[in-house]
């Protein structure tokens, strides 16, 4: 019987937008699905997969006339390299000007995971060319996101984010708790489900008439707007070897129910046996 030959089995995607709205107005049991736009799958042997839509819109006529999802352009690469010495995952996502049921517009989303794992390394390395959320309105109030890559790109392992959490000075932890989903005074990062999750987000600002803004509050990388629902922003989820990226995710349940991701990157892959 022959030898059994190891190879690396790549794992990543890009998503550009998609959603489901199961309310709108007082209209229950809806199932309103918008179809995953921009969707960039590798398959385990790597190689290219790229995808592109433009002036997409999700319309429907009940109860009233309006458009659920608008985007002028979204573009996205997934992409595994074998290298020789290392195998390379890289997944992006570029996203102009969208619109949500024609309350929520975003100008920009940038997703960039980059994912080197070095021959013989059992734990792989990540860094990014930078992930962007800019041009956030919410009807007459704008919101600055501020965003800190610095974990992501310290840590590829979920085991490695433990360590660089565990390893920060205790004021860095009572500042950044929150970030971790971890209370402040405990130094191990919160295990949820055997997933550690965490935002890039360091702060998100609210500016516009202090009447809009009334409506509008932000607990910790969540925005919560009245009449629209929730908005997590540059939400991690880590666990072993796997790292995914959601810059928007929509928890939605004012005058349209229902949710929506904007935006997402995965990086994976392991050795087979």
């Amino acid at each position: 019987m022959s030898e059994a030959v190891k190879r690396y089995l790549f794992s990543g995607h890009a998503i550009g937008a998609a959603a489901r709205f199961h309310r709108l107005d007082k209209l229950e049991n809806l199932d309103h699905v918008i179809p995953t736009l921009g969707t960039s799958v590798l398959p385990t042997t790597g190689g290219v997969s790229k995808s592109q839509v433009s002036n997409y819109c999700f319309q429907v006529d009940q109860p009233r006339k309006r458009s659920l999802l608008s985007v002028r352009r979204i573009e996205t690469t997934a992409e595994g390299r074998d290298r020789g010495d290392k195998y390379v995952t890289e997944g992006e996502v570029d996203i102009d000007s969208l619109a949500v049921v024609e309350k929520l517009h975003i100008e920009l989303i940038k997703v960039h995971l980059l994912s080197t794992r070095d021959a013989g390394n059992e734990e792989p390395s990540v860094s990014t060319k930078g992930n962007q959320i800019e041009g956030v309105r919410l009807g007459a109030v704008t919101a600055k996101i501020t965003l800190d890559e610095e974990p992501l790109c310290a840590a590829g392992t979920k085991e490695r984010l433990g360590e660089f959490y565990r390893n920060q000075p205790a004021k860095y932890r009572r500042k950044h708790s929150w970030r971790f989903n971890t209370p402040p005074e405990a130094a191990e990062i919160t295990d949820d489900r055997g997933y550690c999750k965490y935002s890039l987000v360091r702060e998100i600002k609210l500016y516009g008439p202090e009447k809009a803004k009334r409506e509008i509050t932000v607990d910790g990388y969540t925005i919560i707007w009245k009449g629209f629902g929730r908005i997590i922003l540059g939400e991690v989820l880590v666990k072993g070897h796997e790292r995914k990226l959601s810059m928007v995710r929509l928890a939605m349940g004012s005058d349209a129910g229902g949710d929506g991701s904007l935006g997402e990157g995965q990086t994976n892959g392991q050795v087979s046996s």
